[in-house]
């Protein structure tokens, strides 16, 4: 079950004013496609307190236990070419990055292209969908996944996982901290509609440990990739130079960070 609130936010130009919670959803990311398909406007938001099937990038699954976590969804209807999208994850992670570091005091990397992480575990992910007809993008469902309150994690991701309530000892309200976040994602959302993506670019490198100097392994296809990263592409791909020389440009890939031989 759930329902529509109509949230006035005056300091907010596209998000937070028609939001759908619900208690329990598949995915809000499917959910907040649903509601696109019938026309609904830039800026709707679906929030879960639970996700049966939420997932990541590559397909993979994003546990969503009940009353843990920040699920949300929100559509995006940018006037730019579809090449524009990569570039709109950049931007969640910038906002989230920041957010995060200002909130809670805590030092957050972000690892192409969509991995939020403390501590190199990571607390969030972000995963966005573009549906194009005729060449045009039509629109965009960002969907971003935050670890509040967990205090354990499932053996196969403890390893890799944290949560803000771990990080800070303090557990987090879900809807206070989505409207605390919804004004940094307003801020860069806006600066990408108006400036385009070096902007985004520029802050991203300067957030991310991964941008520049890491010794990294990309799997990517059916080929794996060793070398370190040379920035990004002004598209938003990762760029990295192989033990040869040679400059790969990343378009899609997991990517891991190798550790240094002493």
């Amino acid at each position: 079950m759930g329902g529509i609130t109509s949230t006035p936010a005056p300091t907010l130009r596209r998000f937070n004013n028609v939001v759908y919670q619900y208690a329990s959803v598949t995915s809000t990311n499917e959910v907040a496609r649903e509601l696109a398909e019938t026309g609904a406007g830039e800026g709707t938001t679906v929030v879960a307190e639970e996700q049966t099937t939420g997932r990541g990038r590559l397909g993979r699954a994003w546990l969503s236990p009940k009353g843990e976590g920040l699920y949300h969804s929100i559509i995006l209807r940018p006037d730019t070419s579809p090449s524009g999208v990569p570039v709109l994850t950049l931007m969640a992670a910038v906002a989230l990055a920041e957010f995060v570091r200002e909130q809670y005091q805590l030092m957050v990397d972000i690892k192409w292209p969509n991995d939020v992480l403390i501590r190199q575990w990571k607390f969030a992910g972000i995963l966005a969908e573009a549906e194009v007809k005729r060449d045009h993008l039509d629109y965009v469902i960002l969907g971003i996944g935050i670890n509040l309150n967990q205090t354990s994690f499932s053996p196969d991701i403890a390893a890799q996982a944290t949560s803000i309530k771990l990080e800070t000892g303090q557990p987090s309200d879900p809807d206070g901290t989505r409207q605390k976040l919804y004004v940094k994602l307003d801020t860069w959302y806006d600066r990408f509609l108006k400036q385009g993506a070096a902007e985004i670019i520029r802050r991203w490198c300067e957030l991310s440990s991964y941008a520049e100097g890491k010794s990294v392994k990309v799997i990517t296809g059916d080929r794996t990739i060793t070398g370190v990263t040379c920035g990004l592409t002004p598209a938003g791909s990762l760029i990295v130079e192989t033990p040869t020389g040679e400059r790969e440009t990343i378009l899609t890939g997991e990517v891991q960070s190798l550790r240094k031989k002493e």
